[in-house]
């Protein structure tokens, strides 16, 4: 049975809104310094970070007992990112979480990476005992005892790595043995030991001799899960390179080009734009790539570097609004993708508080509405889709950034100032 048929035999999760975080209010009143930019679950599943445009981390953890079903609770936070000023370009660097990897624990300290535009930090999260001693009446000696009376988190900066980067940093990734990390700028992407912030190795630079030759930019970057050696690069132009570090250090010219042949028929002014891709990552098992543009989700086999295995429409109706999204500019947003456990499907966002679930297949497209009653609003996108899209379609509520929690069933989204959680 072929993997086309095992993924269309395969029951449908059913899905429900669990939690959420937050006060549905208009986009007006929300303070912009309050907006989520960045969202990561750790490598166990019991804890979820969230980044801000205020530079704040805050961290949530599973206290439930139930296996099948996390409940999530804020924990503690933190002030990550503080605006700075770079006086050699004469231009200030925002606070603005850009995007959140977690290390492996050890023992009860958590370890998290944290990126603005320039400056990447490494956090330590350690829980602390507040005691006190109490006498204890003995005939012959009066024994202490210590007793806890408050527990708590304390974070501490380990390291800071210095600006290494010409450009905004858009994303950072650990590798899966935690020993080290890229970072990836419009132009170029930068290897680095955890330990060492002494310095950086450049392993792909996209800079032309003249800038004015430049015609793609990276958009993210992402490791292997389970391959240290496995680096998938996705940019602008809608290409997605897979280095090899083993192959060579300096991998622009070697990596493996992911690029499907262009219909000239289908080329309108929009073409450009709408096939950057947002973000790439690689399945669970490590044998696909998922990758987002505007309007579509692509699957990759690794195997196949000529042309996706499928490439999923989203939203068809979304089309008819392209010139509104371009006045309004939302079109150049970025959307995140995330991927199940089982690598079968795939969750990323989309506008007027809807995300979606979708099989690998494509076979499959499940919208998704957030609401603030807990009540789980959802409808099967079939293939070829259309419905008209109305003046109350909503541009403002949209879902940037997602996340799949790394073993569960169970997906975060983030909307504005909001944070939800639905689970199988």
């Amino acid at each position: 049975m072929g993997n086309h048929q095992m993924a269309q035999n395969m029951a449908f999760p059913e899905w429900k809104c669990s939690q959420f975080f937050g006060e549905r209010v208009e986009k007006d009143e929300v303070s912009d310094e309050d907006v989520i930019s960045a969202l990561s679950f750790d490598t166990t599943g019991n804890f979820l970070s969230l980044g801000d445009k205020a530079g704040r981390l805050i961290v949530f953890k599973n206290i439930s007992k139930n296996s099948s079903r996390p409940e999530y609770e804020y924990l503690t936070e933190l002030q990550s990112h503080v605006k700075e000023f770079d006086y050699l370009k004469s231009k200030e660097i925002d606070e603005k979480i850009n995007d959140i990897q977690w290390l492996r624990p050890q023992g009860n300290n958590m370890y998290i990476l944290t990126t603005n535009d320039k400056t990447i930090k490494l956090w330590k999260i350690s829980e602390k005992s507040i005691k006190r001693a109490i006498p204890v009446k003995s005939s012959t000696l009066k024994l202490p005892k210590l007793e806890v009376i408050e527990r708590g988190f304390i974070p501490s900066l380990m390291e800071v790595y210095p600006h290494l980067h010409d450009y905004s940093i858009n994303s950072v990734s650990v590798c899966s043995d935690g020993e080290f990390f890229i970072s990836a700028d419009d132009l170029s992407v930068n290897l680095w030991n955890i330990e060492r912030t002494n310095d950086t190795f450049n392993i792909i630079n996209l800079k032309p001799e003249q800038i004015d030759e430049l015609s793609e930019v990276i958009t993210a970057a992402n490791f292997h899960p389970t391959s240290n050696n496995l680096i998938v690069v996705a940019s602008s132009t809608g290409v997605l390179r897979v280095a090899d570090l083993r192959v060579s250090s300096k991998c622009e010219k070697t990596a493996q080009i992911f690029a499907e042949a262009e219909d000239p028929a289908s080329k309108n002014f929009f073409t450009e734009i709408i096939c950057s891709l947002s973000d790439a990552v690689f399945s669970a098992n490590g044998k696909y790539i998922f990758a987002r543009d505007f309007l579509n989700v692509k699957v990759w086999d690794l195997a196949n570097t000529k042309s996706p295995v499928a490439t999923i429409p989203i939203f068809e109706p979304l089309k008819s609004k392209l010139c509104e999204l371009y006045e309004n500019e939302c079109i150049f947003d970025k959307f995140s993708i995330s991927t199940s456990p089982c690598s079968n499907y795939i969750l990323t966002g989309l506008f007027n508080n809807n995300f979606h679930i979708l099989d690998r297949t494509g076979d499959r497209n499940m919208q998704f509405e957030l609401n603030y009653s807990r009540r789980t609003v959802v409808k099967p996108i079939p293939k070829k889709f259309f419905e008209p899209l109305g003046p109350s379609y909503n541009f403002d509520r949209k879902i940037l950034k997602s996340a799949w929690h790394p073993t569960q069933n169970c997906v975060a989204v983030a909307c504005m100032n909001s944070l939800f959680f639905y689970h199988v």
